[in-house]
């Protein structure tokens, strides 16, 4: 439906408001991000070629087609489809028509395709129980904040958790507004040597989901841990979970604040800088690496079939474990 439509639809101005209010939380934060700077893009690939303005926005379905063939053979198929999505949610956000095609689906394919190796990253390396162990001898725990760094790093790597459903990228209380809190800790009513987080919003799922933790090896026990970590800075039910003591208050762990004191610690260490996602992927390797059941490990996970098996990148030491001497 179109905006001039729209208006001549008898709504009171608190309805329209909410349907801008819930329009704008209907994609995830990095797509909103990249809304400007996609139509930025895709407005100067149009006036590099000369296309009318009539054609543009919205935007013509061969003109988009010609947009995301444009990278072909310089950057990596991502780029391309990244694009097209933030422009797909402009025009989504603008009521106006969205003209992408089959013909799209099959141009950036082609994309995807001809992307030329020097665009393709290697995967970073997943973080393992020995680089959490680095880590917890080289934080300095008479300081809070080395305190909640250990605590988040272990409840996301055991917890299989992304980072930003436990540390924000700001301080902003836009940005900590859907963390969890101390309240959202609890003991399992069905069995008390789990230990239940409960996280407001994941990436998946908007009304949130259940984090189980249980007791691993010390030092990298992930109770242990966020005990020691609630206990040393003293956090309220209604502050963010990672959350740490300062002279003047408490102040929000941040995302950019928590990888740059563990990447400090690791490349001391001889170990490569990694980032927040490698948390995730290294819980659930290193649970796989442990023996534990693939289906326990999804579950565990909150994960989906597809992506599950996307990130089993050990699979020359899973091999092995699994499928080696098999009594055939």
């Amino acid at each position: 439906m179109s905006p001039r439509k729209s208006r001549t639809i008898p709504l009171s101005t608190q309805a329209r408001a909410k349907v801008e209010y819930a329009l704008h939380h209907g994609w995830a934060g990095s797509t909103l991000n990249n809304f400007g700077h996609a139509v930025n893009r895709f407005l100067g690939f149009c006036g590099s070629e000369g296309i009318p303005p009539e054609l543009q926005l919205p935007a013509d379905e061969f003109v988009l087609c010609a947009f995301a063939a444009s990278s072909a053979g310089i950057h990596a198929g991502s780029t391309a489809r990244n694009n097209i999505a933030a422009l797909k949610a402009w025009h989504v956000a603008q009521g106006v028509e969205w003209k992408g095609s089959s013909r799209l689906h099959y141009v950036l394919a082609g994309v995807e395709n001809l992307a030329p190796d020097s665009s393709k990253r290697p995967p970073r390396p997943p973080i393992n129980a020995a680089m959490l162990r680095a880590l917890y001898h080289g934080l300095d725990f008479q300081i809070p904040t080395d305190v909640a760094v250990f605590a988040a790093a272990c409840v996301a790597f055991w917890g299989q958790c992304r980072l930003g459903e436990l540390l924000p990228t700001s301080r902003s209380l836009e940005a900590t507004k859907f963390l969890p809190t101390r309240s959202s800790i609890s003991r399992s009513r069905r069995n008390d040597r789990a230990t239940i987080l409960r996280l407001p919003r994941t990436k998946t799922k908007k009304n949130g989901d259940d984090v189980t933790l249980v007791a691993q090896s010390s030092p990298i026990n992930p109770q242990t841990a966020l005990h020691a970590h609630l206990t040393v800075n003293n956090l309220t039910d209604s502050i963010p979970l990672f959350a740490y003591r300062t002279a003047a208050g408490h102040s929000v762990l941040t995302k950019s604040k928590f990888l740059a004191r563990c990447n400090e610690i690791w490349q001391r260490a001889g170990y490569p800088r990694t980032t927040g996602h490698s948390f995730r992927i290294g819980g659930t390797t290193e649970l796989l690496l442990a023996g534990v059941s693939p289906d326990v490990v999804k579950a565990m996970g909150r994960w989906s079939s597809d992506a599950f098996h996307k990130y089993w990148r050990s699979l020359e030491d899973l091999a092995p474990l699994h499928a080696e001497f098999l009594r055939v």
